[in-house]
Protein backbone atom coordinates (compact mmCIF):
# COMPACT_ATOMS: atom_id res chain seq x y z
CA UNK A 1 0.00 0.00 0.00
CA UNK A 2 1.21 3.33 -1.42
CA UNK A 3 1.60 6.55 0.96
CA UNK A 4 -1.62 8.57 -0.29
CA UNK A 5 -3.71 5.33 0.17
CA UNK A 6 -2.35 5.17 3.83
CA UNK A 7 -3.47 8.81 4.45
CA UNK A 8 -6.57 8.21 2.92
CA UNK A 9 -9.40 8.62 5.79
CA UNK A 10 -13.44 9.03 5.45
CA UNK A 11 -14.32 12.51 4.86
CA UNK A 12 -17.37 12.31 6.28
CA UNK A 13 -16.91 13.50 9.61
CA UNK A 14 -15.39 16.62 8.32
CA UNK A 15 -18.60 17.46 5.96
CA UNK A 16 -21.12 16.78 9.00
CA UNK A 17 -19.16 19.11 11.24
CA UNK A 18 -20.34 21.88 9.34
CA UNK A 19 -23.78 20.36 7.66
CA UNK A 20 -25.93 22.86 8.68
CA UNK A 21 -24.43 25.32 6.34
CA UNK A 22 -24.90 22.70 3.14
CA UNK A 23 -28.15 21.33 4.29
CA UNK A 24 -29.69 25.48 4.19
CA UNK A 25 -28.31 26.10 1.16
CA UNK A 26 -30.09 22.90 -0.11
CA UNK A 27 -33.46 22.58 1.66
CA UNK A 28 -36.22 24.68 0.98
CA UNK A 29 -38.55 24.52 3.89
CA UNK A 30 -41.48 27.47 4.28
CA UNK A 31 -42.70 28.21 7.47
CA UNK A 32 -45.02 25.73 8.71
CA UNK A 33 -48.76 26.89 7.54
CA UNK A 34 -50.46 28.18 10.70
CA UNK A 35 -54.03 26.35 9.08
CA UNK A 36 -54.00 22.40 10.37
CA UNK A 37 -55.22 21.56 7.00
CA UNK A 38 -52.77 22.79 5.41
CA UNK A 39 -50.51 21.51 7.61
CA UNK A 40 -51.36 18.18 6.86
CA UNK A 41 -52.64 18.03 3.57
CA UNK A 42 -49.30 19.92 2.43
CA UNK A 43 -46.23 18.63 5.07
CA UNK A 44 -47.63 15.06 5.91
CA UNK A 45 -48.67 12.07 4.63
CA UNK A 46 -51.91 11.55 3.24
CA UNK A 47 -52.36 8.50 6.04
CA UNK A 48 -51.17 10.55 8.90
CA UNK A 49 -55.13 10.45 9.58
CA UNK A 50 -54.66 6.61 10.35
CA UNK A 51 -52.26 6.33 13.08
CA UNK A 52 -53.64 7.33 16.65
CA UNK A 53 -52.55 10.56 18.31
CA UNK A 54 -50.53 8.71 21.16
CA UNK A 55 -48.45 6.81 19.08
CA UNK A 56 -44.96 6.40 19.62
CA UNK A 57 -42.85 8.32 16.78
CA UNK A 58 -39.22 8.74 15.58
CA UNK A 59 -38.02 11.02 13.27
CA UNK A 60 -34.08 9.36 12.14
CA UNK A 61 -32.24 12.22 10.64
CA UNK A 62 -34.58 14.76 12.09
CA UNK A 63 -32.52 17.80 11.00
CA UNK A 64 -33.88 21.02 11.64
CA UNK A 65 -37.02 19.32 13.39
CA UNK A 66 -39.62 20.42 10.44
CA UNK A 67 -41.21 17.03 10.31
CA UNK A 68 -41.26 17.00 14.35
CA UNK A 69 -42.76 20.53 14.65
CA UNK A 70 -45.52 19.39 11.93
CA UNK A 71 -46.51 16.61 13.91
CA UNK A 72 -46.49 18.34 17.35
CA UNK A 73 -48.83 20.67 15.45
CA UNK A 74 -51.73 18.28 14.80
CA UNK A 75 -51.68 16.48 17.95
CA UNK A 76 -48.96 14.14 18.42
CA UNK A 77 -47.08 14.59 21.64
CA UNK A 78 -44.92 11.29 21.80
CA UNK A 79 -41.90 12.49 19.27
CA UNK A 80 -38.36 11.34 19.37
CA UNK A 81 -35.83 12.85 17.02
CA UNK A 82 -32.18 11.90 16.19
CA UNK A 83 -29.69 13.23 14.27
CA UNK A 84 -26.09 13.62 13.92
CA UNK A 85 -25.64 17.30 13.95
CA UNK A 86 -25.68 19.49 17.00
CA UNK A 87 -25.98 22.40 14.82
CA UNK A 88 -29.44 20.94 12.97
CA UNK A 89 -30.36 19.67 16.78
CA UNK A 90 -30.24 23.16 18.10
CA UNK A 91 -32.34 24.81 15.83
CA UNK A 92 -35.07 21.80 16.20
CA UNK A 93 -34.72 22.07 20.23
CA UNK A 94 -36.17 26.05 19.15
CA UNK A 95 -39.25 24.68 16.98
CA UNK A 96 -40.15 21.75 18.68
CA UNK A 97 -38.74 22.29 22.45
CA UNK A 98 -41.35 19.02 23.37
CA UNK A 99 -39.37 16.40 21.17
CA UNK A 100 -37.14 14.27 22.92
CA UNK A 101 -34.03 15.15 21.00
CA UNK A 102 -30.94 13.35 20.48
CA UNK A 103 -27.50 13.84 19.02
CA UNK A 104 -26.26 10.47 17.53
CA UNK A 105 -25.54 8.33 14.65
CA UNK A 106 -28.86 6.26 14.12
CA UNK A 107 -27.03 3.03 14.63
CA UNK A 108 -25.80 3.21 18.01
CA UNK A 109 -29.23 5.15 19.04
CA UNK A 110 -30.98 1.87 17.34
CA UNK A 111 -29.00 -0.57 19.21
CA UNK A 112 -30.40 0.96 22.50
CA UNK A 113 -33.75 0.61 21.58
CA UNK A 114 -36.27 -2.13 23.08
CA UNK A 115 -37.60 -4.22 20.21
CA UNK A 116 -41.04 -2.26 19.82
CA UNK A 117 -39.66 0.91 20.51
CA UNK A 118 -42.05 2.93 17.87
CA UNK A 119 -45.16 3.09 16.02
CA UNK A 120 -43.88 4.75 13.28
CA UNK A 121 -40.65 5.95 12.31
CA UNK A 122 -39.71 8.25 9.60
CA UNK A 123 -36.14 7.92 7.79
CA UNK A 124 -36.36 10.79 5.14
CA UNK A 125 -33.08 11.60 3.28
CA UNK A 126 -30.78 9.87 5.34
CA UNK A 127 -30.29 6.63 3.94
CA UNK A 128 -27.97 7.46 1.05
CA UNK A 129 -25.99 8.58 2.98
CA UNK A 130 -24.86 5.74 4.60
CA UNK A 131 -22.78 3.13 3.06
CA UNK A 132 -24.06 -0.08 0.93
CA UNK A 133 -22.81 -2.48 3.76
CA UNK A 134 -24.63 -0.94 6.41
CA UNK A 135 -27.80 -0.75 4.59
CA UNK A 136 -29.48 -4.07 5.17
CA UNK A 137 -28.21 -3.94 8.73
CA UNK A 138 -29.74 -0.44 9.54
CA UNK A 139 -33.50 -1.36 8.13
CA UNK A 140 -33.54 -4.77 10.28
CA UNK A 141 -32.75 -2.48 13.38
CA UNK A 142 -35.60 -0.14 12.66
CA UNK A 143 -38.00 -3.46 11.48
CA UNK A 144 -36.47 -4.83 15.11
CA UNK A 145 -38.01 -1.54 17.01
CA UNK A 146 -41.23 -0.80 15.05
CA UNK A 147 -44.34 -2.82 17.06
CA UNK A 148 -46.03 -4.86 15.18
CA UNK A 149 -47.92 -3.37 12.35
CA UNK A 150 -46.11 0.09 12.29
CA UNK A 151 -44.73 1.73 9.78
CA UNK A 152 -41.56 2.70 8.49
CA UNK A 153 -41.84 5.65 5.90
CA UNK A 154 -38.56 5.86 3.90
CA UNK A 155 -37.43 8.56 1.27
CA UNK A 156 -33.95 8.47 -0.87
CA UNK A 157 -33.25 9.68 -4.06
CA UNK A 158 -34.96 8.32 -7.10
CA UNK A 159 -32.54 6.62 -9.34
CA UNK A 160 -35.16 6.20 -11.59
CA UNK A 161 -36.26 9.84 -12.27
CA UNK A 162 -33.99 11.21 -15.18
CA UNK A 163 -32.21 13.91 -13.17
CA UNK A 164 -31.13 11.12 -10.74
CA UNK A 165 -27.53 11.30 -11.14
CA UNK A 166 -28.18 15.13 -9.83
CA UNK A 167 -29.69 13.98 -6.88
CA UNK A 168 -27.64 11.52 -6.27
CA UNK A 169 -24.31 14.32 -6.58
CA UNK A 170 -25.80 17.30 -5.22
CA UNK A 171 -23.98 16.04 -1.62
CA UNK A 172 -20.69 14.62 -1.45
CA UNK A 173 -21.71 12.34 1.34
CA UNK A 174 -24.39 10.70 -0.61
CA UNK A 175 -22.65 7.09 -1.11
CA UNK A 176 -25.36 4.71 -1.87
CA UNK A 177 -27.89 4.76 -4.24
CA UNK A 178 -31.45 3.19 -5.16
CA UNK A 179 -34.09 2.18 -7.82
CA UNK A 180 -37.72 1.39 -6.57
CA UNK A 181 -36.48 -2.02 -7.44
CA UNK A 182 -33.17 -2.18 -5.17
CA UNK A 183 -34.89 -0.40 -2.48
CA UNK A 184 -37.66 -3.16 -2.42
CA UNK A 185 -35.14 -5.78 -2.45
CA UNK A 186 -33.02 -4.69 0.64
CA UNK A 187 -36.55 -3.75 2.38
CA UNK A 188 -37.13 -7.62 1.80
CA UNK A 189 -33.94 -8.74 2.71
CA UNK A 190 -33.82 -7.38 5.68
CA UNK A 191 -37.05 -9.01 7.06
CA UNK A 192 -40.46 -7.09 5.71
CA UNK A 193 -43.34 -8.06 4.43
CA UNK A 194 -43.28 -7.02 0.06
CA UNK A 195 -46.63 -7.22 -0.05
CA UNK A 196 -46.57 -4.46 2.59
CA UNK A 197 -44.41 -2.40 0.98
CA UNK A 198 -46.19 0.37 -1.53
CA UNK A 199 -44.39 3.43 -2.94
CA UNK A 200 -45.69 6.84 -2.46
CA UNK A 201 -46.80 8.08 -6.45
CA UNK A 202 -49.57 10.80 -6.40
CA UNK A 203 -50.48 13.97 -8.23
CA UNK A 204 -49.86 16.97 -6.19
CA UNK A 205 -53.52 17.57 -4.09
CA UNK A 206 -55.37 20.37 -5.78
CA UNK A 207 -58.09 22.94 -3.62
CA UNK A 208 -59.60 26.04 -4.07
CA UNK A 209 -59.93 28.90 -1.62
CA UNK A 210 -61.84 31.61 -1.65
CA UNK A 211 -59.14 33.49 0.04
CA UNK A 212 -56.00 33.18 -2.06
CA UNK A 213 -57.31 31.47 -5.57
CA UNK A 214 -54.26 32.23 -7.21
CA UNK A 215 -52.48 29.47 -5.09
CA UNK A 216 -55.22 26.80 -6.73
CA UNK A 217 -53.81 28.39 -10.01
CA UNK A 218 -50.09 27.75 -8.78
CA UNK A 219 -51.40 23.70 -7.73
CA UNK A 220 -53.37 23.37 -11.25
CA UNK A 221 -49.75 24.20 -12.75
CA UNK A 222 -48.05 21.94 -10.82
CA UNK A 223 -50.39 18.92 -11.24
CA UNK A 224 -49.75 19.78 -14.84
CA UNK A 225 -45.98 19.68 -14.20
CA UNK A 226 -46.63 16.53 -12.57
CA UNK A 227 -48.37 14.74 -15.44
CA UNK A 228 -45.97 16.40 -18.17
CA UNK A 229 -42.93 14.78 -15.87
CA UNK A 230 -44.39 11.36 -15.75
CA UNK A 231 -45.29 11.44 -19.55
CA UNK A 232 -41.62 12.07 -20.09
CA UNK A 233 -40.35 9.56 -18.57
CA UNK A 234 -42.70 7.01 -19.89
CA UNK A 235 -41.58 7.97 -23.75
CA UNK A 236 -37.82 7.82 -22.44
CA UNK A 237 -38.41 4.53 -20.76
CA UNK A 238 -40.54 3.45 -24.03
CA UNK A 239 -37.65 4.05 -26.43
CA UNK A 240 -34.95 2.19 -24.34
CA UNK A 241 -37.38 -0.96 -23.89
CA UNK A 242 -35.08 -2.03 -21.11
CA UNK A 243 -37.38 -4.19 -18.35
CA UNK A 244 -38.00 -3.54 -15.83
CA UNK A 245 -39.27 -0.27 -16.22
CA UNK A 246 -39.82 2.01 -13.02
CA UNK A 247 -43.66 3.39 -12.00
CA UNK A 248 -41.95 6.58 -9.88
CA UNK A 249 -40.56 9.51 -11.76
CA UNK A 250 -40.39 12.12 -9.08
CA UNK A 251 -37.19 13.22 -8.19
CA UNK A 252 -37.54 11.28 -4.65
CA UNK A 253 -38.93 7.46 -3.82
CA UNK A 254 -41.12 7.53 -1.05
CA UNK A 255 -41.64 4.26 0.40
CA UNK A 256 -44.06 3.19 3.60
CA UNK A 257 -42.71 -0.55 4.32
CA UNK A 258 -45.36 -1.94 7.36
CA UNK A 259 -44.04 -4.70 10.12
Amino acid sequence: MDTWEEGMTDPSPQLFANYARHYDSMAVVERLPDDLERLKRDRLPRWIDEVPKNSRILDAGCAQGHLLAALYRVGFADLTGVDLSAQLLQTAAQLVPAAKLVESDIRAFLARCPDGSFDLVFFHAVLEHLPREATIPLLQAFQRVLAPGGRLSLRVPNMGALIGSFTAAIDFTHITHFSEYSLTQVLEAAGFDVTKVVFECQAPRLFWSWRRPHRAVLRLLNRLRWHLNNALHRAVYLLVDMPPRPHVFDPNLIVVARK
